[in-house]
């Protein structure tokens, strides 16, 4: 990434930090003046995961003064408003840090159970530093400043970090039907959501069907993802996530119980929201690992003949079926990618073995470019010599954003 580039994501981060945190600013505790939901937590950590580490410090900087700017804008001393600020954007880059330090290059689980548990015992650090200042500095109550800092920034980061990673995932092939198919659905999504959490709080039947009638816009937002992508997922869970906090701001909807105290029904959405966005990553987890996204091929080195597995219907495997010579296949790889890959295919046709993936960047078309790794490599002695099998499949998103921040 040139500094031009970082420059301009920086100036988007920022807008986008101070437009989120004048919204959470207004959904805040009247006694603590703490936030129910703190939206930039997550917007911040997916801009360190998303910016490699050498642009860190400046987007820090960046980050704070905004931060800083915010509250003294909204309601707080620049004292406070640095403390804040400080303990805020700490909590933030901590959780990033942590996430890239301990993450495994091919194991999307794991890593989504690292963010989870960085998220959870973090913010808990950085809710006790806070709490204890505004203890120290304007004797508001602890325990209950403790809880809705730590609950803001866990929901914050995992409701913001799931839209806004879903959002830079990889996007799938355009497919009209799928896009027409996810945009009725979308619909339904709203409609379902509106109906629900705008119904005012009735007897306590109806109050039950309500609550089994909140479930369906949860099944139709984990549907949207399965049937049209990731990014639509994201777009229609920013949607969901719009409608179901000013409902219950609003003390509209399921999530609204007589008896609770304000900010309470807003609590409770965030518990919505957030096991909804748990539900949203693990279907990624799954579309990544749904079986006969591999693509396999069949070498006769002599000949240079190429024949792919048909029985594969994923779109890369009807792009690879028009190439059936290995020169063909060459030719669009990089002149190191070409080289490594004859490597790999002389130590199979001489007996030997390749263990590791290959990763390499394939060229279809001028506008179809796919970061592939190959995972399989075995050799099949026959009598007119040994021919080669090959396996292939798209290369996850994380290692494939560590390679091109590597190459940049």
């Amino acid at each position: 990434m040139s500094p031009a580039k970082f420059c301009l994501q920086l100036l988007v981060w920022c807008l986008l930090y101070f437009s989120l945190g004048y919204i959470s600013l207004f959904l805040d505790d009247p006694a603590s003046q703490v936030s129910f939901v703190w939206f930039p937590a997550g917007l911040a950590v997916a801009a360190f995961l998303l910016t490699p580490r050498r642009f860190w410090p400046p987007l820090f900087v960046g980050l704070l003064i905004v931060r800083t700017i915010l509250d003294v804008t909204m309601r707080h001393s620049l004292e406070t408003s640095l403390v804040h600020s400080v303990i805020s954007l700490g909590n933030d880059f901590a959780i990033a840090w942590f996430v890239r330090r301990f993450r495994r290059r091919d194991d999307m689980l794991y890593n989504v159970v690292i963010w989870l548990c960085a998220t959870v015992v973090i913010s808990a650090f950085a809710a006790a530093a806070g709490a204890g200042w505004v203890l120290f500095r304007h004797n508001i109550n602890f325990v209950q400043t403790l809880w809705i800092w730590w609950s803001a920034n866990v929901v914050g980061t995992i409701l913001l970090t799931t839209i806004i990673m879903g959002l830079f995932w990889k996007p799938e092939p355009f497919v009209l039907r799928k896009c027409l198919t996810g945009g009725g659905l979308w619909i339904a999504l709203c409609l379902s959501a509106a109906w629900v959490f705008s119904q005012p709080f009735g007897d306590a039947r109806s109050e039950a069907l309500h609550f089994i009638l909140a479930c369906i816009p949860v099944m139709i937002m984990i549907a949207i993802p399965v049937v049209s992508g990731n990014r639509p997922g994201a777009l229609s869970f920013l949607t969901f996530c719009v409608i179901v906090i000013y409902c219950s701001w609003h003390r509209l909807g399921p999530l609204f119980i007589p008896g609770l105290r304000t900010g309470e029904p807003l609590l409770l959405a965030q518990c919505y929201l957030s096991g909804t966005a748990l539900l949203l990553n693990f279907v990624y987890l799954l579309k990544r690992h749904v079986p006969g996204m591999v693509s396999s091929y069949y070498l006769i080195p002599h000949s240079g003949r190429l024949t792919w597995d048909q029985t594969s219907s994923t779109s890369l495997t009807q792009h690879l079926l028009k190439i059936h010579h290995v020169d063909q296949l060459l030719a669009l790889l990089s002149p190191d990618d070409q080289k490594r890959m004859r490597s790999r295919w002389e130590t199979i046709s001489h007996g030997g073995s390749v263990t590791d993936t290959f990763s390499f960047l394939i060229r279809l078309s001028p506008a179809i470019k796919i970061q592939l790794q190959e995972t399989k490599l075995t050799g099949l002695p026959q009598p007119e010599g040994v021919v080669i099998i090959g396996s292939w499949s798209e290369e996850l998103p994380n290692r494939a954003f560590t390679r091109t921040v590597r190459e940049a």
